[in-house]
């Protein structure tokens, strides 16, 4: 209960900090820093190389990958009902398309499945999402943009991202049975460790909402994929199809279950695709989208 309240606590007191003008107005790139050149390389390090891999993996693995491509095809067959540009296309694909499983999700699951679960959730981000972002999404936004693969781009972003070579790293380290031991692992741990409310605390500072001229039709449809449908898909091939059990799958489908990625709208905003709308979509998307995953929560426990 302490760690579903810290949640709340985290990111209520990023929007205060934000709200107040406590911090300097672009704090919250700061706090992202850290997580990404030191919390993330450091779980990754220390977690990657204690996932037993077993046929369960294929789960966690592959997830994200499902879910994106899905997302190409529903938004594309909804763009004359929706009498949309490419542009709001482009932003409905890599806010609903993408998942925020490190962010908003690494909290989470510290708080519903512990140490356990939160191995998974790497295991989902790094082999998943950020890949992800970093590629097809790249070419999406590209495309959405401007009709172009930017294929320089999409290279100087896996490279240049820490946390994605750690993945690397402790998947070798894995595969050759090492894990971290001792003081090794005590500074990996605690350079981890902060990324829980930090993470949430800077989402808090990115919050944005503003009422005025809402496109409620995007948002409405764009929310319905993201927090309903995907990961009703997912819980229906994963458990009733391929009758899939325990933490991996449990895991997989609760990661779904999380609101749109921030560097996914961040993403979008970069290329001009529809910057009110990719903005809004996180902005009410992580908010509401604490009721629905503990709707799935109790779904998965039924």
């Amino acid at each position: 209960m302490s760690n579903i309240l810290l949640l709340f606590v985290c990111l209520i007191a990023g929007v205060l900090i934000k709200k107040f003008r406590f911090l300097p107005e672009n704090s919250h790139q700061v706090l992202n820093d850290i997580i990404m050149y030191l919390c993330l390389p450091a779980l990754a390090l220390l977690y990657i190389p204690q996932i037993k891999i077993s046929s369960n993996i294929f789960y966690p693995l592959f997830v994200t990958w499902i879910v994106f491509g899905l997302s190409i095809i529903f938004f594309l067959s909804l763009k004359k009902f929706l009498k949309a540009d490419s542009a709001t296309i482009g932003a409905l694909i890599l806010t609903a398309g993408l998942c925020n499983t490190s962010f908003v999700g690494f909290p989470v699951l510290m708080a519903l499945y512990g140490v356990e679960g939160l191995k998974v959730g790497v295991l989902i981000d790094q082999s998943g999402s950020f890949v992800i972002l970093s590629t097809a999404g790249i070419i999406v936004a590209s495309i959405c943009s401007h009709g172009k693969i930017d294929v320089k781009s999409i290279s100087k972003k896996i490279l240049y991202y820490p946390s994605f070579a750690a993945f690397v790293v402790g998947f070798a380290l894995n595969i050759f049975n090492f894990e971290f031991t001792g003081i090794a692992k005590e500074i990996l741990e605690k350079a981890g460790s902060p990324m829980a409310f930090l993470a949430l605390i800077s989402v808090g500072l990115q919050l944005r909402i503003k009422l005025e001229h809402l496109p409620y039709k995007e948002i409405i449809t764009g929310l319905f994929y993201k927090l309903i449908l995907a990961p009703a898909i997912i819980y229906f091939v994963y458990i009733i199809l391929l009758h899939g059990k325990g933490l991996d799958v449990h895991v997989s489908i609760i990661e779904i279950a999380m609101p749109p990625m921030v560097m996914g709208s961040v993403l979008a905003v970069s290329y001009d695709l529809n910057p009110k709308l990719a903005n809004l979509m996180v902005g009410i998307g992580i908010p509401l989208s604490f009721i629905t995953i503990f709707i799935w929560y109790f779904i998965l426990n039924l």
